[in-house]
């Protein structure tokens, strides 16, 4: 069966449509963008779903209605709910810094009468109280770090509601059950451990490097999360050192938004910014650190996003070895099945919920440790630590049959993607287009490609004029909205959506505030490619080819 090309939905509806726990909703027009970044207030009853990590998913919202009904929390107050004692304590330390006159209070749910531990395990909620005035504060955290509780886990907490009841330290918090437990059995075994040894499994099989002499990477180097930023965070705070240390993170090339902020909240004494992740860069550092500056560890994505510039993963390795520091690099971009970092790199980080899913109805990542790497004891133990396990059974359940389909998904994405980047390449009203095929660092990426590998489901294109850009995203006939990795092909304007309030900034260090990305699916080519050409016939390309 072909898969169905899917088109530009109305504003709010989820992508893919009809979806509860899609993780994406349709921004149909350049406008719909803006004014969502505003969080206009008109705009967020029209939202059917949203990006787990950017907004409250109306899961959640029933949840903390609930909580809020309970409680008699006032309207002047919110929560955020967390699956983790650990996560909201942080949370906890995070808002008193930044709002030291403010009481931020804790709640702790769970069922009042349980004898099935499955139940209690994953029926115990800790809910952050905080009033409007750390309202920011708390979604930053929320947002960066990854660790809310999933639209599933809120579901599953939600039928369960009446027999739970809630401890605090402030009495008006307490509350009993109304409903004596039901024992009845969960929809999973075990917290779904057999499915996340599968996708140990895979994820260590897939990662494992195809140069001779490189041993299979063991399951036991595998640690799932249940968001690719909280795999990221936990590796960020693993490899911190003691506060007393001095200690540099060095982020090589353009990163995800997030993953810069989540650098410079963990404590590091100095997070130092490389956007261009040119030679240049790699030569002013190497300087450095031939003249006695020390760095702890460097960050860099492959490739990155969404400039889709691959950094020297080579001559980086030969540098952390000369000069003692750690390589992280998240391949989520890239995949398992194209690029073959492992040789180069101490820990590999991938956010599970976009190719390796590919369905856009589940979060997700995972951290893989190098067992090859000079430092892995070091890196494992540190990991080992912090660890533990709040993926949600249901989500990884899903995550696992999902990723029944990932390497077909990906050669087809991949075939895709670069048809349509020699269409866009060749149109006149295009400026550039960023993919790994194109531009400076291709020979740098070839080099890391597997034997049948390919180059990514991602591009981004920047127009001549920036009334082009806004003509052609209005006029597209694809999904649009949040997330990347998807079956079906989702486009959005890049800066607007991921630095609405720093696009400035951004743009300074090379993402163009008029840039559209496009998340390339599995659709048949010939629809996909006559879909962008419809939308390029919006474009003023008269003025290109005259001018």
């Amino acid at each position: 069966m072909e898969p169905v090309i899917l088109g530009s939905g109305p504003l709010g509806a989820t992508n893919p449509p009809h979806v509860r726990h899609s993780i994406s909703m349709s921004l149909p027009t350049w406008e719909s963008v803006g004014r969502w970044g505003l969080r206009e207030k008109w705009m967020i009853p029209l939202m059917q779903t949203c990006y787990p990590r950017f907004a409250i998913h109306k899961s959640l919202q029933q949840l903390k209605d609930a909580i809020f009904t309970r409680l008699s929390i006032p309207e002047q107050m919110d929560c955020l709910i967390f699956p983790s004692a650990d996560a909201s304590t942080r949370c906890i330390e995070m808002l008193t810094s930044k709002h030291p006159s403010e009481e931020i209070q804790r709640v702790v749910f769970s069922l009042a009468r349980s004898t099935n531990t499955e139940e209690s395990r994953w029926t115990t909620l800790f809910v952050i109280v905080y009033p409007e005035a750390c309202a920011r504060s708390a979604m930053f955290f929320w947002k960066i770090f990854g660790y809310g509780i999933s639209s599933r886990h809120a579901d599953y907490c939600l039928s369960v509601f009446p027999q739970m009841s809630s401890n605090a330290k402030n009495p008006v918090f307490q509350s009993s059950a109304s409903s004596l437990c039901l024992e009845e059995p969960t929809q999973w075994k075990n917290s779904a451990t057999t499915e996340k040894q599968f996708l140990k499994e895979k994820i260590a099989t897939l990662v494992s490097s195809d140069q001779p002499g490189y041993s299979p990477v063991s399951s036991q180097d595998v640690f799932l999360f249940p968001t690719g930023m909280c795999a990221i965070s936990a590796v960020i705070r693993a490899l911190r050192p003691s506060q007393d240390v001095e200690s540099e993170a060095v982020t090589y090339g353009w990163p995800y938004a997030e993953t810069l902020h989540c650098i410079q909240e963990c404590g590091y004494t100095k997070s130092t910014l490389l956007s261009a992740g040119s030679t240049q860069e790699l030569d002013e550092l190497e300087s450095l650190l031939a003249a006695g500056r020390d760095i702890h560890v460097l960050f860099c994505e492959v490739p990155s996003n969404p400039l889709l510039r691959t950094p020297d993963l080579l001559r980086i390795h030969a540098l952390a070895s000369k000069f003692n520091f750690i390589v992280v690099c998240d391949e989520t971009l890239g995949s398992f099945y194209n690029v073959d970092v492992l040789p180069y790199v101490d820990v590999v980080v991938t956010s599970l919920t976009k190719i390796f899913s590919g369905l856009c109805n589940v979060m997700g990542g995972s951290v893989v440790v190098n067992p090859h790497s000079s430092q892995y004891a070091t890196i494992h133990s540190a990991l080992t630590r912090i660890y533990e396990d709040i993926y949600f059974p249901l989500d990884a359940i899903t995550m696992a049959r999902n990723s029944a389909n990932f390497e077909m998904r990906v050669k087809q994405c991949n075939s895709n993607s670069l048809s349509v980047a020699s269409l866009l390449t060749s149109h006149p009203a295009v400026l550039n287009v960023n993919h790994p095929s194109l531009g400076p660092s291709r020979h740098v990426y070839d080099r890391i490609r597997r034997k049948n590998g390919g180059y990514g489901y991602l591009l981004s294109i920047v127009f001549h004029q920036p009334k082009d850009a806004v003509a052609f995203y209005d006029a597209l006939d694809l999904c649009k909205g949040p997330s990347v990795g998807t079956e079906f092909s989702l486009a959005i304007p890049y800066s607007l959506l991921a630095h609405f309030s720093e696009q400035d900034w951004a743009e300074i260090n090379g993402v163009d505030r008029h840039m559209v990305r496009i998340s390339i699916g599995i659709e048949q080519e010939h629809e996909l490619l006559g879909r962008i050409k419809k939308a390029l016939q919006h474009t003023n390309q008269t003025e290109r080819i005259t001018s």
